[in-house]
């Protein structure tokens, strides 16, 4: 099966390094403009004082907006702290004039932070919307006044302004398209469960229906069975009750008549043949009836047929010098491993055709199962294949199995027939 952690992990790693480049963007900050104190030319200590606060203050809205927008769970707690952030975002961006550093590292981590928590393509358009915002306050810096927040309005550079929105741009792409990439990976690993899922059940349903289809055709074989057993009783209980009648009446005439006796011989010889050819019908039913049944290889064949009509898997089979039967306990063993080894190739082998060989050599009967799936990585020895050596130990058989060098999976079965077997053949 398919598993992978990297749809849950995304996520985590593209909110690891937005708040990495927050801790950038404070270390350039205050790097520039100090930590508590500003350099001249500020006018005045105070005035130094209430620029920090409100650069530090909007900077924690800002890292408190992301990390909301990270571990929210419904779409309008994201959007209000989506739109919280941009806002705060501008107000910061307008009070400071490093384009591509403080302002590039502060715009990229939120950014990066929203586009990885917002699905596609909404995050490429409300990433779209906050950065062409963020840009028109840059260039308005009217609309703030020339000391909002510092005694001289920022200076608006074109040049950086513009190599500013195309790295942000750039940047958040990666942000969406990982995101994207994300959620097609999510989908395509739900899809597959969803296939395994859906292969399982009919892999069961497939096994349902072959056990129904041997146990449907020996219950009609058992009732055909009793039905021909309750005849014969009914003949034999009639044809013996009229014979002792017979019989007791000869007896009981002590040869006085002959003529009379000589009638009951006959009508006794007429009851005993009729039911002599009354038992024999029956018990001929009761031998074509037996012979009906599936055994050996004929029954394998009918659940490769019903294997192939459930699945839609082509399954090939030679039989190669294989007689019609083994006995019932290896027959059965046989028609087991077979089963086992068809669900195998369709539950982890993936596989779309699958070929079937017998063949007797030196008194050992080969079984072939080759399939063209995926194959399988380690050979781990589950329930299937340890029943698969229970049954084939009980005659001397053993199992191996792996990889075939020309692709998919391979299952030989090795059977040393009985000593009449090996003399017969």
């Amino acid at each position: 099966m398919f598993h992978s952690s990297l749809p849950a992990s995304l996520p985590l790693i593209e909110g690891l390094v937005g708040f990495v480049l927050f801790g950038v963007a404070l270390l350039l900050f205050s790097t520039e403009y100090g930590w508590l104190t500003l350099p001249l030319p500020l006018a005045s200590r105070a005035r130094s004082l209430e620029f920090l606060v409100t650069f530090y203050g909007l900077f924690a809205l800002t890292v408190i907006s992301g990390a909301f927008i990270l571990m929210a769970r419904t779409t309008p707690v994201r959007a209000i702290a989506w739109v919280a952030g941009a806002a705060a975002i501008v107000l910061l961006g307008y009070s400071i004039e490093a384009y591509l550093t403080v302002k590039l590292c502060l715009c990229a981590g939120f950014l990066v932070i929203a586009a990885s928590r917002s699905p596609w393509p909404w995050n490429v358009l409300f990433s779209a919307i906050t950065i062409a915002v963020i840009y028109f306050f840059q260039f308005r810096t009217s609309l703030f006044g020339e000391s909002l927040l510092a005694e001289e309005a920022p200076r608006f550079r074109p040049g950086e302004a513009l190599a500013f929105v195309v790295y942000l741009s750039l940047v958040t792409a990666a942000a969406c398209v990982i995101r994207g990439l994300h959620d097609r990976l999510r989908d395509a690993e739900a899809a597959v469960s969803h296939l395994d899922l859906t292969i399982d059940r009919l892999s069961d349903f497939n096994q349902d229906l072959q056990r129904y289809a041997r146990v449907a055709d020996e219950e009609a074989i058992t009732k055909e069975r009793n039905r021909i057993s309750r005849e014969i009783h009914d003949i034999s209980g009639y044809i013996f009750t009229n014979l002792i009648a017979l019989m007791d009446a000869a007896v009981s005439m002590g040869g006085r008549d002959f003529e009379r006796l000589g009638e009951l011989h006959l009508a006794a010889r007429s009851q005993a043949k009729e039911g002599l050819q009354e038992t024999r019908r029956a018990l001929r039913e009761l031998r074509a009836s037996d012979s009906h049944r599936d055994r050996g290889i004929a029954a394998i064949y009918k659940i490769k047929t019903v294997f192939e009509r459930v699945t839609g898997i082509e399954v090939t089979m030679e039989a190669g010098n294989l007689p019609p039967s083994f006995g019932d306990e290896m027959d059965l063993a046989i028609y087991r491993v077979v089963q086992e080894a068809l669900t195998n190739a369709m539950r982890h082998g993936r596989a779309t055709k699958v070929a079937v060989c017998f063949w007797i050599a030196d008194g050992i009967l080969e079984l072939c199962v080759q399939d063209d799936g995926i194959g399988s990585g380690a050979i781990e020895k589950g329930i299937g294949l340890a029943g698969m050596e229970e049954r084939l130990a009980r005659f001397g058989g053993t199992v191996r199995a792996g990889n075939a060098p020309e692709g998919g999976f391979r299952l030989l079965a090795s059977i040393p027939l009985p000593q009449e077997e090996k003399n017969e053949r």
